[in-house]
């Protein structure tokens, strides 16, 4: 079972993993200032093509939430996460960017296999990749590694991941 943590989302609002019980969630991590087009702003990219994909389907699940969890909140402030999540057409129903305590994040970003640790230069981020699908019970389903899946295989994994009873 994924663990209840706690964040704030781009609106400002507090937000528990808890609250999504019953739906399917995929969870990203990513910093708003990552320089690599294909590290963070590929899974965000990635995202907002599953946001579509899902909200495309005919007879696709509404019970899903995507959710892209920073590991700079000293930066990536709510207003900060907000202008973020525009560029990437976000839905706030289906798609959360969240900040919080490091302790939570560190916490969640080691179960799902991430590493961030900050450069010399105190502001670069070096990390590796995970994106993690949690199904509709809360039970971690997926962990997909790096860089290499599509927004094909994830929204399928969503799908999958929403039809299991909580």
């Amino acid at each position: 079972l994924m663990p209840d943590y706690h964040f704030t989302n781009q609106l400002g609002q507090a937000v528990s993993l808890s609250q999504f019980r019953g739906q399917a969630l995929a969870i990203t991590f990513i910093f708003t200032r990552c320089p690599f087009p294909t590290f963070c702003p590929l899974m965000s990219r990635n995202f907002e093509e599953v946001q579509k994909k899902l909200l495309a389907q005919p007879n696709a699940p509404t019970n899903w939430h995507l959710l892209t969890l920073t590991f700079d909140p000293e930066y990536d402030t709510p207003p900060r996460l907000k202008g973020y999540a525009k560029q990437y057409n976000a839905d706030p129903a289906h798609w959360s960017f969240l900040t919080g305590a490091l302790i939570d994040i560190t916490a969640i970003t080691e179960q799902c296999g991430l590493l961030f640790w900050r450069e010399s230069d105190g502001v670069n981020i070096s990390h590796n990749l995970r994106t993690a699908v949690v199904d509709a019970g809360g039970r971690v389903q997926k962990i997909l590694p790096e860089n290499k899946w599509t927004s094909e295989e994830l929204a399928q994994e969503i799908v999958k991941a929403a039809q299991v009873k909580p």
